[in-house]
């Protein structure tokens, strides 16, 4: 993030606090500079109404709410109403993000409402800090490390964006705790409390306020080991795990990214170079998500999961690990290449998310099953998710634009309006647009005088031909340079106008692309999901000549109707609306298999993301089908127990789930019914293997079995 402090004052607090004996390292210097906020405009767009819905949802939770646990804790009045949720339950609490995301749109927008409840939550939380410095919200949180950086970085945003007089006492009453207290075992891998996130936070502490205490307690969770493999190109699931947890192993490569910042040593540029391209190539899919059942993998167990889980991507934690990824590899290397993750993420991550429910419950999983999938917002409120959004969707104020000596570059397409200085003159470029449903975009350069500046725009990877323009109406030669930008310097004067022209096309993109299947269907940069009323569509699409066998609807932009059967729609996946099926991974293994959203189950049943499951005797879940058997998916764990199985009302069988383990494959079939309709019900048992902990039940799905 960018520190506000220049260079050489930098080096100078370096020295002054002791980094280094003799010459401190020079820290590293950005490439590009973001504009941190402050100077766009978001115009009318997707994103703008997504921005100003998710900071109104923000501002309305009240304030009392939201202390209310804290000061009880203390010991102080605390009227207001429980949050529910992970929030009241201390379950990787969000407090401090709510104040990070406010913070940031307050930069963004300058509007008071945002400054005002920083300012009063800051304070009134400050009141709530025990003498010893101890700060949770309750006596029992369960992620003390997850806990405490997301409130450094809520107070870090406070001080940079809202100028909090108070904050930077808290912040250091905090950390003095933090040292003393916080366990620094450290283990590798899974960790839950996250303790390996904690250094980003701290270094940008450091920047913010010059104190060294910050720089030195930051260094403490470098987590050297994972991130050495990546800046040495060694495999990181040998030796060691053979999963990751998806959100927050690609969120700790941020403290890579300001610990470049702040020392300036090339191995962690490395480590983001290198962990970027691992990513794009062995971990993302079509829409920029990643980390199915949260986990990064290797390549068969990714594509297992794909088929067999509903949790396929984290989507506001993910999305905003990788806003901040791109935006350090953007600004410390200049080279536009890193943009398209960023713009997959938008168009596609959280960009295509629904609005979250008045009980602060979010779309915390994206669904990109072959089997098919509907978007629904997940059944606890206040998670993770509902910390990361508001600073995610304030980040798009800060991902359009970057700047430097040379001029002004272009990240993002989108309606948009930069302010700032051209070798000293004040120049303001509106960037009119309806992209990607048109793959026009127009600047307008207004200036007081005739100002000498570059403006570069990201040449896309996706692009399908030759990008071409006009200024002022004569056409432009466009080359891309070394760095993936189109560069057009010019002694700018008022009125200037560049035409941009991004050619799309339709096309697929494999999961593996040794084999057919799944893939996704894209144009351009936006991911398209199928609808179709009955049946999986997957041997309807001709992945090889999508051109030839789509016709787009004249008045649905960017939607496309197959030639040979109408009722086959294509349409980006951000339009689907909650609850509305849709398949946006396609594989016609997938097409008899559907989730456990397509059956009915009884009260008492729990969503778990990649099934539903239950303990509770004579629990039922019934599903309706056709053909001449039926296969029951799910996992075997060591706490579950045993159903009775009923076709069509008769008993065929008693169905123990439990697998000496956590996660182990599970699936059960009948076979020999006659053609036609039938019923299945499943019953939970009072009885369990004698060497289950529990009694619970879980379906992830059924899969019919055809005639024939």
């Amino acid at each position: 993030m960018k520190s506000g402090i220049s260079i050489l004052v930098l080096v100078g607090l370096m020295l002054v606090s002791g980094m280094a004996q003799a010459a401190p390292p020079t820290p590293g210097k950005r490439v590009l500079e973001p504009f941190d906020y402050r100077g766009v405009t978001l115009e009318d767009g997707s994103l703008k109404r997504q921005f100003d819905e998710t900071r109104d949802y923000y501002l309305h939770i009240p304030n009392d709410d939201l202390l209310k646990g804290f000061r009880a804790r203390a010991g102080l009045p605390a009227p207001g109403v429980d949050l529910g949720g992970w929030y009241t339950t201390d379950t990787f609490h969000i407090f401090g993000q709510i104040l990070s995301g406010l913070a940031r749109m307050y930069a963004a927008t300058g509007d008071p409402a945002c400054l005002d409840k920083v300012e009063t939550l800051v304070r009134e939380w400050g009141k709530c800090i025990a003498t010893d410095g101890y700060f949770y919200f309750s006596n029992a949180p369960n992620a003390r490390h997850y806990i405490y950086d997301k409130m450094v970085g809520g107070l870090v945003d406070a001080i940079l964006y809202c100028h909090s007089a108070e904050a930077p006492g808290y912040l250091s009453r905090i950390t003095d705790w933090a040292v003393k207290n916080l366990d620094r075992t450290r283990p590798y891998g899974g960790d839950s409390a996250e303790w390996y996130t904690l250094s980003e936070n701290l270094y940008r502490a450091y920047l913010a306020t010059s104190d060294a205490k910050y720089r030195d307690f930051a260094q403490v969770w470098e987590y050297t080991e994972y991130w050495n493999r990546y800046a040495q190109k060694r495999d990181i699931f040998a030796p060691g795990p053979t999963a990751y947890h998806a959100y927050s192993h690609v969120n700790t490569l941020g403290g890579a990214g300001a610990a470049y910042l702040v020392t300036g040593e090339s191995h962690y540029l490395d480590t983001l170079r290198n962990a970027y391209d691992f990513l794009q190539t062995k971990e993302c899919f079509a829409t920029g998500g990643y980390g199915p059942n949260e986990q990064i993998t290797p390549a068969a167990a990714r594509r297992q999961m794909l088929e067999t889980s509903h949790a396929t991507f984290e989507t506001q934690c993910g999305s905003w690990a990788g806003f901040k990824m791109t935006k350090y590899l953007l600004s410390l290397t200049g080279d536009a290449g890193y943009g398209d993750w960023t713009e997959r993420l938008l168009l596609n991550g959280i960009g295509a998310s629904i609005p979250m429910s008045g009980d602060g419950r979010v779309l915390y999983y994206s669904d990109y099953n072959p089997a098919g999938a509907v978007k629904h917002n997940c059944d606890q409120g206040w998670t993770c998710c509902a910390g990361t959004r508001p600073m995610a969707i304030a980040d798009y104020y800060d991902l359009i634009y970057l700047h430097a000596a040379d001029g002004l570059y272009v990240n993002l397409y989108t309606p948009s309006t930069v302010h700032w200085k051209a070798g000293g003159t004040e120049v303001t470029v509106r960037q009119t647009t309806r992209f990607p449903a048109s793959d026009t975009v127009e600047f307008t350069v207004h200036a007081p005088k005739p100002s000498l500046f570059g403006l570069h725009l990201r040449a896309p990877g996706w692009l399908a031909g030759r990008a071409t323009a006009e200024l002022n109406g004569k056409p432009l030669l466009l080359i891309a340079d070394a760095r993936h930008w189109f560069a057009v310097p010019r002694l700018w004067k008022e009125g200037d106008r560049l035409t941009l022209h991004l050619p799309m096309r339709l096309h697929a993109e494999r999961l593996d692309p040794e084999q057919p299947y799944p893939a996704a269907v894209l144009y351009g940069p936006v991911t398209l999901a199928a609808r179709i009323p009955t049946g999986n569509p997957a041997r309807k699409i001709d992945l090889a000549h999508l051109e030839q066998t789509f016709a787009p609807s004249e008045s649905e932009p960017l939607t496309y109707r197959l030639l040979a059967d109408p009722n086959v729609l294509l349409r980006p996946f951000a339009a689907y609306r909650e609850g509305e099926p849709y398949f946006l991974y396609l594989d016609p293994a997938s097409e008899n298999r559907v989730s456990y959203r397509a059956a009915t189950f009884s009260p008492g049943w729990a969503e778990g993301g990649q099934f539903r499951f239950g303990n509770r005797v004579g629990a039922t879940v019934e599903y309706g089908f056709e053909g001449v058997g039926i296969r029951w998916l799910g996992y075997r764990f060591d706490d579950a127990g045993r159903a009775e199985v009923r076709i069509d009302g008769k008993v065929v069988a008693i169905v123990d789930q439990y697998g000496p383990g956590r996660d182990l494959p599970f699936q059960w079939e009948h076979r020999g019914l006659a053609p036609g309709k039938h019923t299945i019900k499943l019953t939970l048992r009072p009885d369990k293997n004698p060497a289950s902990h529990d009694r619970f039940l879980n379906v992830a799905g059924f899969e019919t079995l055809p005639s024939g």
